[in-house]
């Protein structure tokens, strides 16, 4: 076929329209598969679990009990919970708790509100970097593809990544439209330090790696991009706002809501923040990497994105400089997850939300870069074909996983608490370390300390020198007239086969968690 054959055909293609009436039925069904995957199977996928249990004891003890803390039989636990996740979540949640009642789905619809506004949050933006509609459809859902990233997963559950995510992407949003003129907007800088603050008293993290960030783009201004009237206080006013919104709710928790004095509730906050902030370890060094670079991480595309971003923000304008800001922000916190974490995938989840932009514009610019370094201008149609049915085949893979995934349903966690609320009296004593219960249930729970949830995650993350749990920890001294062993207790060993079978007879297990009475 002749070149000008070629042209012809890459034009006529190129002057394609869809339909506005089919363009809005592909939009619409999109939009109908994503609430159907936040939407389909939520009171048991995925089931109740440690973390989520932790957190959701917090609203309910606060409804019930009128403290800011979980209860246990041990009495009330001001710290950990409290902590984990900030106010941005817990508050509303009780609130929810307050008029519709006490419950898992209650609970989980909170965080979905905030996983709509995130996904709205990261549309706009993405059409604030790259002024196309169509690049941001894409771009969404590329994102919500992803299995590794696992967006949608998240938002079904009270966890905190997504609605901090919500309030850093607001942020983002409010720092682009801060540089939209010659200078500085001072209003829209104080907006975006205040959501940044915001996210980081939903996470903590956000309040560690943040301030680094501002400074280290505070210094790509000073020494690369030199935008006129972005001097130091441009970078410092969001950075003293998310230290002080972090610290002032840290303050609050330990002067007014931590139910002891200031020197014993700070010596708790120290204990139930160990183990997971900062760690050294080349295993989990590895573990990070590999999770990055991998198929897991954007499918292989996380770093090359990101090197496709810094390469399309080269040039020193101030709109680049606008830009530099969500790529420092995945380098720095990356480079936190891969080289001073414990390597959890959660822990990266902000940054490789954020690079998916980088990734999918890069995938976006596939072919006009591969037409690029071939000198093969004829082979434009060929090259959008290949790279589109690629790219197809990949988001077809991604979704079809995540609806196989989210058909499943687990309900063990269920049918046990409907088996203890019949058959269990309230006033009997349940050793167990699956603090999903404590929620579902209203029995009385003895769990392990906070300082044992440290010793578990450093001694199966970080190969410590640390005893098995089992042997320090000696339930059987209380004498429980039930026990629960389950997955998180399982995962640890912490009630090992020994133990059971001295003191205890199996009553029934109901999935993934069994339970043990007393003899």
């Amino acid at each position: 076929m002749a070149v000008g054959q070629r042209d012809a055909i890459y034009q006529n293609i190129k002057g394609l329209h869809i339909p506005a009436i089919l363009r809005w039925c592909l939009i619409s069904l999109g939009l109908i598969g994503l609430v159907w995957l936040a939407l389909y199977n939520l009171p048991y996928n995925p089931r109740p679990w440690f973390d989520e249990g932790e957190h959701l004891r917090v609203p309910k003890t606060l409804v019930e009990y009128g403290k800011y803390a979980v209860w246990s039989a041990a009495g009330f636990r001001y710290f950990g919970p409290t902590i984990g996740v900030g106010p941005t979540v817990l508050l509303p949640i009780a609130l929810v708790f307050q008029i519709f009642g006490v419950g898992l789905v209650q609970g989980r619809a909170v965080i979905l509100v905030y996983l709509g506004v995130v996904l709205a949050l990261y549309w706009l933006y993405s059409l604030k970097l790259w002024k196309s509609a169509l690049f941001s459809t894409f771009a969404l859902a590329f994102l919500c593809a992803v299995p590794g990233i696992e967006l949608i997963t998240l938002g079904r559950q009270v966890l905190g990544e997504v609605p901090a995510l919500a309030f850093f992407l607001g942020g983002l949003l409010a720092w682009w439209r801060a540089g939209s003129k010659d200078t500085p907007q001072w209003g829209w800088i104080a907006a975006a330090g205040s959501l940044w603050a915001l996210a980081a008293i939903t996470k903590s993290t956000y309040g560690l790696l943040l301030p680094p960030i501002l400074v280290t783009l505070w210094l790509a201004n000073k020494f690369y991009y030199k935008v006129v009237g972005w001097d130091w206080r441009a970078f410092a006013l969001p950075a003293v706002m998310v230290v002080g919104g972090l610290g002032g709710w840290y303050f609050i928790i330990l002067l007014f809501l931590g139910g002891g004095n200031f020197s014993s509730n700070l010596e708790l906050l120290r204990q139930a923040s160990g183990g997971s902030a900062f760690v050294f370890s080349l295993n989990r060094m590895q573990s990070a990497l590999k999770f990055v670079v991998g198929p897991e991480g954007l499918w292989g595309l996380a770093i090359p994105g990101l090197i496709y971003g810094i390469w399309l923000g080269r040039e020193r304008t101030a709109g680049n400089l606008r830009l530099a800001m969500p790529l420092l922000f995945c380098l720095g916190w990356l480079g936190w997850f891969c080289f001073a974490s414990v390597a959890w995938p959660r822990y990266a989840f902000p940054a490789m939300v954020v690079s998916s932009m980088f990734a999918a514009k890069l995938i976006w610019d596939a072919p006009k870069l591969l037409l690029k370094a071939l000198h093969r201008p004829e082979w434009r149609v060929g090259l959008q074909v290949i790279v589109g049915l690629l790219v197809a085949a990949l988001l077809v893979f991604g979704y079809a996983t995540q609806v196989k995934e989210t058909v499943k349903v687990d309900d063990g966690a269920q049918r046990l608490a409907a088996y203890l609320n019949q058959n269990v009296s309230k006033t009997a004593l349940v050793e167990t370390w699956e603090s999903e219960m404590g929620f579902l249930t209203e029995h009385s729970y003895h769990y392990p300390s906070a300082e044992m949830l440290d010793k578990a995650v450093r001694r199966y993350w970080l190969n410590n020198s640390i005893a098995p749990l089992a042997e320090i920890y000696k339930p059987e001294n209380l004498k429980p007239d039930y026990l629960i062993n389950g997955p998180f207790s399982s995962w640890n060993n912490l009630y090992p086969a020994s133990l059971l079978a001295e003191h205890y007879k199996l009553v029934g297990t109901f999935g993934d968690y069994t339970l043990y009475q007393r003899v």
